[in-house]
Formats: structure tokens, sequence, C-alpha cells
């Protein structure tokens, strides 16, 4: 079983990495083309209003109530009733998200103004022309929503880790071939197109598995009536990204004449390349499997798997956290710093990824911690948390947003994210006992004097190697990253961490076989 999801994982984390790295490379031609200005700062703001509006609204209803109740028609009623199912909650999804396209679209200029009230008002015109193409992204994104949580339930998961490839290369297609004839406008338009086809790339997998579409709209279903009772607290218990993602929008508008949202938006793009790779993976990899334990009340097992991705997220994001941190100005130079772009846009945007870095562990245990709740179908809980993060967030964002300006704004989310992440450890802990041990704390203490280590070999190699060119801070880059992990995984086998032989020596192995 550790074998295949290894195996799992390997595929999942290329995909998504490779999705994520065109992200990367989309983010890079935009900012060449746009920079910080006011029509990048509209694009972005056009952009997330529909997608936190979804998450708000349906998506976590989508991801995290569909997986669990479908598993549980699937190990008590059997496929053809769960294919059944399926089918009509993906139409009742079709109508709310249809629905909820058409008021976005009669009411943008409202709602912009609500999100966004201190754009300028130029960038504030185009925010409401382009977010009116934008809205059909909510019902792209939950259909396909719907779709991934079908497969991934039929332990398919290599055709949703692809779906964002395609999306991020229509987008880089038309970037370098059309953007200097349509524009703005048609970057969106071909956004729009971009979120359509993940629809279309995974319908081929959907019909393999044997799903056969029906029309069937039954809200007295019991499976829907489940659904709508754990609806609500995951909804709660998943806004706190949005609503951050939203309070930063609103806060920043009016900071550095615009350019704050697109800083941050840049900066909040790169973190989530970063940490968002690993813990996405893992955490969808270990959601259905932690369904069918629960369906199978196999308590044992879930300790097991839940620990492990503990000890798995504390070995490689802590390291990844701090090198980020120290290294974010020369990083953002290296990957933004072109065209529109200027050095300005530079220190702005890595101001930014450097408080963004230090909630990395947070969002990581954040991510794998909600997972096993909703898979134990315990919705409460993640809501609970998610209220304290909401109100914590918020406040800390208005003190700091006074204090330090737009960069209050990403140290406000990482200290909630902290927070929040450390006491989800605590109530899963509490609900089943073992998953944080004596030896978790070790293998955490071993990490984080890995880790200092680590800095400190960075903080000598930014001095040995000075000097602002592009050659000069890339090799700067790549010394402290090569060196860096070199040190940390040293000092980890030298301090024996469990996880890290264990995967060693099924590396050993492969090789042996090859």
């Amino acid at each position: 079983m550790k074998k295949n999801i290894i195996k799992t994982f390997a595929f999942m984390f290329s995909a998504i990495f490779l999705a994520k790295i065109l992200g990367l490379v989309r983010n890079i031609i935009f900012a060449n083309c746009y920079g910080t200005g006011y029509e990048a700062t509209a694009f972005f703001t056009a952009s997330r209003i529909p997608l936190q509006l979804l998450d708000m609204s349906l998506g976590a209803a989508i991801s995290s109530t569909f997986i669990p109740i479908f598993n549980e028609y699937l190990q008590k009623k059997g496929k053809e009733r769960a294919i059944q199912f399926a089918n009509n909650f993906l139409n009742i999804i079709i109508v709310i998200s249809l629905l909820l396209t058409i008021l976005g679209i009669m009411f943008s200029p409202f709602i912009v103004n609500v999100i966004a009230p201190d754009l300028p008002q130029i960038t504030f015109n185009l925010t409401v022309d382009l977010i009116k193409l934008l809205f059909p992204i909510m019902l792209f994104t939950a259909v396909a929503f719907v779709f991934v949580g079908f497969l991934q339930s039929l332990d398919e998961f290599r055709i949703p880790a692809i779906i964002s490839v395609v999306a991020n290369g229509i987008l880089i297609l038309y970037l370098l071939l059309f953007n200097n004839k349509y524009g703005i406008q048609g970057a969106a338009i071909a956004m729009l197109i971009g979120w359509g086809t993940q629809i279309i790339v995974q319908l081929p997998a959907v019909v393999k598995k044997g799903f056969k579409y029906k029309f069937i709209l039954d809200f007295k279903d019991e499976g829907i009536k489940k659904i709508v009772n754990l609806a609500l607290p995951i909804l709660i218990s998943t806004w706190v990204q949005p609503i951050n993602n939203l309070v930063n929008l609103r806060l920043a508008s009016g900071l550095e004449e615009g350019q704050a949202v697109s800083a941050i938006e840049y900066s909040y793009n790169l973190y989530l390349i970063i940490v968002g790779v690993f813990s996405y993976t893992l955490s969808n990899i270990i959601f259905p499997k932690l369904s069918k334990l629960t369906a199978d009340d196999n308590k044992e097992q879930i300790k097991n798997i839940l620990n492990n991705s503990i000890k798995v997220s504390l070995l490689f994001i802590i390291p990844m956290a701090v090198g980020i941190g120290m290294l974010s100005n020369d990083i953002i130079k290296i990957i933004y710093e072109r065209g529109e772009f200027t050095a300005e846009s530079t220190l702005l945007t890595s101001r930014a990824l450097l408080y963004y870095s230090i909630g990395m562990i947070g969002y990581g245990l954040m991510e794998v911690l909600n997972k096993a709740f909703y898979a134990m179908q315990d919705s409460k809980t993640p809501m609970k948390t998610s209220i304290v993060a909401i109100i914590l967030n918020v406040g800390l964002s208005i003190i700091f947003v006074k204090a330090m300006g737009y960069t209050g704004l990403p140290l406000a989310a990482s200290i909630t994210s902290v927070i929040v992440g450390i006491l989800m450890l605590i109530l899963v802990n509490g609900r089943i006992n073992g998953i944080v041990t004596k030896e978790t704390i070790k293998e955490f203490i071993k990490v984080a004097i890995s880790a200092i280590v680590m800095a400190f070999l960075i903080i000598i190699l930014k001095k040995v190697i000075i000097g602002e060119t592009i050659l000069k801070v890339l090799i700067r880059v790549c010394m402290s990253i090569i060196l860096g992990v070199i040190l940390y995984f040293s000092l980890m086998i030298l301090q024996k961490n469990e996880m890290l032989i264990f995967y060693i020596s099924k590396l050993k192995e492969k090789m042996k076989k090859v």
C-alpha cells in the first residue's frame, strides 16, 4: 500500500508541480506585459473575485462533502447508486453556479465597489468590464470540481492532477501570440477558455470510470440532505483563505497607488506554487483514503496516515519557508524583473513574499488537517477553528496595515495560519489520540535545528556573493539552494529522521531494480 501511495504521490507531485511551473511562467510573461500597473491590478481583482466567491459559496461543499458521501454510497449501496447520486449532485451544482454567475454579471459594479472600493477610477472601470467576462469561471470550476471528486473517489488521481496544465498553457499561448493585438480583455477570455478546458480534459476518464450523464434533479435525495447538513459548517470552515484574500483586496486597493494589489497577488501566487504543490498533493491523496477508512471505522490506519503526513509536512515545508523568506528579494528579481516589472515592483512583491513565507507550515497543516476532519465527516471542528481564524485575520490585518502598510496583510495571514494550524493539530490529536507523539515533537526539533543551521549558511553566502546583476543574483540563489539542501538533508540523516530514511530506502530499492 505504501508503494502505491508513493508512486501516486510522485506522479501527482510532478503533475501539479508542472502545472504550478506553467502558472509561474504565465505570471512571468504577464508581469513582463503589465507589471504592477492598473491593467494588472484590474485583471487580478476581476479574476480573484469570482473564484473567491465560489470558494465561499460552493467550492468547499463540492470538494469536501461530495467525496465522503460518494464513498459512502460506493461502500454501502454499490457503484450504480453512487453514480446516480453523482448525477443528481452535478445537476444541482450546475443550477446553483449558473444562477450565481448570472447574478454576478448583473451586479458586477456593486460587487467591485464593495470588495475593492479604493481602486483608482480607471482601474475600477476596467475591473468591472473584466469581471463580466470572467464570472462564468464559477460555473466551469464547479463542474470541474465535481469531476475531480468523482475520479479521486475511484482512485484516479492522474487526470485531475494535470487539468491545470492545459488551462495555464492556453493563457501562456495567448500572452505570447495574441496579447499585443487583443490586450487585457483578450487575456480574460483566454483565462475563461482555459478554465473551461478543465472539464473537457476530464471527460474521457469520467466516462471510462462508468459515469453516464442523466438529468436527475432531486433535492430530497438522502445524500443531498446529508451534504446540506454538512455544507454550512464546511463552507464556514473553508472561508479562511477566501476571506483573507478579499480582506487583502479591500485594504490593499488604496495602497501604493493601487500597486499593492498586484504585488500581493504575484507574491501570493508564488507562495502557493512553493507550498501548495506539496500540501495539495499530500492532502488530495490522503482524503479519499481517510474517507474509506472512516467508513470502515479503521482508526489505527487513520492515525498512522495522519502521523506520517504531519511528519512529512514538517520535513519539507519548514526548510522551504526559511529559504524563501531569506532569498525573497533575489527570487522575485530573477523571476519577474523585466519589461514592465520594474525594480520598484520587485521591492514591493519581495516584501510581501517574505511575510507570506512565515505562514507556510501553518498553511500546510491546515490543508492536511481540514481534509482529515472532513474525511471523518466532522465539519463542526474546522468550522469553529475557521471562525477563530477569520476574526483573528481581519483584526490583525486592520492593525498591521495601519502600522506597516500593505506588508501587514501577508503578515496577518501568516500569523493566522500558524495559530490555526497548531490549534487544529491539538484538536485532531484529541479526537484520535496518538497522532501527535513525543516522536513527532522530536522530529520537529530536528527539522528546526537543521533549518536554522541552513539559514546561517545562506547568510554567509549572501555576504560572500555580492552584487545585483542578474548573473550574480542567480549564482547566489542557486548556490544557496544547492548547498542549503545538501546541508539540511545531511543534518537530517545524521539525526536519523524517520521519514527521510524511509524514502531513501525506497529509492535504493528502485535503483537496485533498475
